[in-house]
């Protein structure tokens, strides 16, 4: 693998989100590429160089600053943005790709899945186009990974490693975004969808789709990963730095805010470590590299066909480690249930969610508090949950052949460097690591504060333990109180 991408000058869009950086961060320090074009779009005021710089100042670069401290060296970047004419690039940067580089990781997308379907056309399906279009004309193009997603065709039980046919046809699509105003698109909404639940698997189909009609042009590979969270291994362990998927189910428990997940706990959360994806990911392209033929290799990178984790399991993996690791930003202690039943669901939200919010945002009222209201925190986490539902109801089978032969191709070296045989995961030991890495990483809670949150997380495991007994005296009582009521009714009739 090595060898195949040494020399090489790289472009990765999308090198600013969460599985992009690990990308960049594992090209540095593990291969020896000539040099890394980032595409980056101006956002909130920064620029694109302040962008990147806080980036590498990161804890995930702090091996690779170590090790080689004139890394920045080979990084650069570029002004653009997937979702503009021409990807919104200068001439010069366009030139300086077409001359420069051979291989393109295209990661950017818009990852929400409500997201408003002309932004999702026009990012994850036309900004594919553009980018393949670019491709063609680059000089020394080696590999072309278009990363996409295992749920690109969820409406599906299974899910081999090939094209499948899109959801509609992309011009007609085109027209439909394009003519139509917003109002009438999301009044049509759910009919264009047809079987695909939201507008991110609608439109990553269809990119793939689309991007599949260039092979013949660009040497083309689609990577469909599964749900990416934290690091198992490298280069630091546990990190991550977002709220996507499941990760929010965890901060939302570990902080005693989330109490009721809408779920099969029978179905696999299909959860894939992003250190081990990118291994796989690099390794996709270093094998198209060599493999110089006009085919399409598809890898389905997911963990639930060798290695499944049940909604079960994952429950009981972030109480065993969550309780160990309390953060101190906790506003009650662990307790979260899984229900398969809606109106199960729904009464413990009401009750367990919205009526404490209610009664907490009164207080902070009356006492004029400028604490966030929770009220608004919930129904956050309530759209949320909602948008989760649809995969954490579902189990799919997945064909891996692909990766499965990939991974027994390596070479031991490889295979120390670059790993991603999901079947060596432990599950166990990644929730350990991955618990105390969102605290310290996401939840940004020094190590120091333990002793004073576990403390504050015992009080609060008593005081839910004396509510619920209270509640439970209360509702003997109220039982016996109808019992005795009821008695007396029938004893005075009988008399």
């Amino acid at each position: 693998i090595r060898g195949a991408l040494e020399g090489q000058t790289i472009l990765i869009t999308g090198g600013t989100g969460f599985l992009g950086k690990v990308l960049t961060e594992k090209l540095l320090r593990t291969c020896n590429v000539k040099h890394i074009y980032v595409l980056i779009r101006e956002k909130k005021g920064k620029s694109i160089n302040e962008r990147i710089n806080a980036i590498l100042e990161d804890p995930l670069f702090s091996i690779l600053s170590a090790d080689k401290p004139k890394f920045r060296q080979k990084i650069s970047t570029m002004s653009g943005d997937c979702g503009l004419p021409g990807l919104g690039l200068s001439q010069e940067d366009r030139q300086k790709i077409i001359d420069e580089v051979t291989v393109i990781f295209h990661g950017a997308a818009t990852l929400k899945f409500d997201e408003d379907l002309k932004i999702a056309y026009t990012i994850n399906i036309k900004g594919t186009k553009q980018m393949l279009e670019l491709a063609k004309e680059v000089k020394h193009m080696k590999t072309f990974v278009h990363i996409s997603t295992a749920y690109t065709n969820c409406h599906l039980s299974k899910i081999e490693e090939k094209i499948y046919e899109p959801p509609m046809d992309e011009e007609r699509l085109q027209q439909m975004v394009e003519n139509m105003d917003d109002e009438l698109i999301k009044a049509i909404l759910p009919k264009i969808l047809g079987k695909w639940p939201n507008t991110y698997a609608f439109t990553k189909a269809m990119a793939e789709f689309v991007a599949s009609k260039y092979v013949k042009d660009v040497p083309l590979v689609i990577f469909r990963p599964g749900v990416v969270v934290g690091t198992y291994q490298e280069p630091v362990i546990g990190w991550t730095d977002n709220l996507y998927g499941p990760t929010g189910i965890v901060v939302g428990a570990g902080c005693g805010l989330l109490h009721s997940l809408h779920a099969d706990i029978e179905c696999s959360a299909n959860l894939v470590p992003v250190d081990m994806t990118v291994a796989a990911l690099i390794a996709s392209a270093a094998e198209k590299i060599e493999n110089e033929k006009h085919e399409l290799p598809i890898y389905n990178y997911v963990s639930c066909t060798d290695n499944p984790l049940k909604w079960r399991e994952f429950k009981r993996l972030i109480e065993k480690h969550g309780d160990a690791v309390p953060t101190i930003r906790a506003i009650w202690c662990y307790f979260l249930t899984i229900h398969k039943l809606w109106i199960t669901h729904f009464l413990y939200v009401i009750f367990l969610h919205y009526l404490p919010a209610i009664i907490m945002d009164g207080i902070g009222f009356l006492t004029r508090s400028k604490n966030p209201s929770l009220y608004k925190v919930y129904k956050k986490i309530d759209k949320h949950s909602d948008v989760l539902a649809y995969f954490s109801f579902r189990s799919w089978e997945f064909s891996n052949d692909s990766v499965k032969s990939l991974w027994s191709r390596l070479s031991t070296d490889d295979k120390v460097n670059f790993k991603f045989d999901i079947d060596s995961l432990d599950w166990d030991s990644f929730f350990y690591n991955y618990i105390r890495g969102l605290r310290f990483y996401l939840l940004k809670d020094e190590w120091s504060t333990l002793p004073q949150a576990t403390i504050r997380w015992n009080r609060f495991k008593l005081a839910h333990k004396c509510i619920k007994i209270g509640l439970m005296l209360l509702c003997l009582k109220m039982a016996w109180a109808i019992a005795s009521t009821t008695y007396s009714l029938v004893d005075s009739k009988a008399f």
